[in-house]
């Protein structure tokens, strides 16, 4: 009888151990002084274009303070602080998006194992979001990679989420 009630146990044990992915809402615990970072980035550029790489990369690399990640259905859909929900096909196809402030983009959403890799393509350049869960403390960290022929290379930074 004591066997038969232990089965069920060490059955669920390690689906409870798998790292669910990054679906949930999260909150921001830490994130890098991302002017600095940005400074640091356009720091070989010539001082006349170095004012315009700063506004741009600044206006498009903030620190969320809440993320929403869902998945359903073959859709990926990503919701930043009060922003309109990012909606994508889990598939890693790229749709057309446009910000609320009219700039124009192909978004991509995809798994690759346990992370979610979320890509932005303008004509300028392209951003990459790679969302990891830490299943031990259940911590999400969005390691971004900011890439542009104009810059003199990629601009990396990480921000951390519970």
């Amino acid at each position: 009888m004591t066997s038969r009630l232990l089965l069920p146990i060490l059955i669920a044990l390690p689906l409870a151990a798998q790292n669910p992915g990054p679906v949930g809402d999260w909150a921001l615990v830490s994130a890098p002084d991302l002017a600095k970072v940005i400074a640091t980035a356009i720091a070989p550029m010539n001082f006349i274009v170095r004012p315009i790489a700063r506004a741009r990369l600044a206006k498009t690399n903030e620190a969320y303070r809440t993320v929403r990640i869902q998945r359903e259905s073959g859709t990926i859909t990503i919701t930043y602080d009060q922003r309109q929900p990012q909606l994508m096909p889990a598939d890693g196809r790229a749709v057309d998006w446009t910000r609320e402030d009219g700039e124009k983009f192909r978004i991509s959403a995809r798994m690759d194992q346990d992370d979610l890799v979320q890509t932005y393509q303008a004509e300028d350049g392209e951003r990459t979001n790679v969302f990891h869960v830490d299943a031990t403390n259940r911590t999400l960290t969005l390691a971004v990679t900011v890439a542009s022929p104009r810059l003199p290379g990629p601009l990396r930074y990480t921000l951390t989420y519970r």
